[in-house]
């Protein structure tokens, strides 16, 4: 699975938002979506505003 479509909450630094992912690998088994926002904060070190999934 797939986290794509990510909104980074970047205080509206449009170099820092260029700079971060649009989607992210999932690991394996990752389904509740608030340990998917963990995970997405984990890997970049950025809060976001929302995401989508895909398989």
């Amino acid at each position: 699975m797939k986290a794509t479509c990510i909104k980074w909450d970047t205080d509206a630094d449009r170099e820092l938002h260029k700079q971060l992912p649009t989607e992210i690998e999932l690991p394996e088994g990752m389904t509740d979506e608030d340990d998917i926002s963990d995970y997405l904060s984990d890997v970049t070190g950025f809060c976001h505003c929302g995401f989508e999934l895909i398989n």
